[in-house]
């Protein structure tokens, strides 16, 4: 029996669906990669930029102290001055 026309044409057309799957599939998994090492590529520079963010913070939060506490050492110093004052 040979196939028909119409047969051999749906043969022809699945063979070509197949490799088109194939092809889609093979395409599919080398974005869904590339979006898996995009994505983890902006979670790395988003973290980074956190720690720069923290880092300021602590920088200012630092800066804040000292002078609080320079701005205290001069009040005590000027106080200790008025409550004991030396003869020239």
């Amino acid at each position: 029996m040979s196939k028909s026309k119409i047969a051999k044409k749906i043969d022809q057309l699945e063979k070509d669906a197949d490799k088109l799957r194939k092809k889609a599939e093979k395409k599919g998994k080398e974005l869904s990669s590339e979006a898996s090492d995009r994505i983890d590529d902006i979670r790395k520079e988003e973290k980074s930029g956190n720690k720069g963010l923290i880092a300021l913070f602590l920088a200012v939060g630092g800066a804040a102290v000292a002078f609080a506490l320079k701005k205290k050492r001069d009040q005590e110093l000027d106080e200790a001055l008025w409550e004991e004052p030396r003869s020239i």
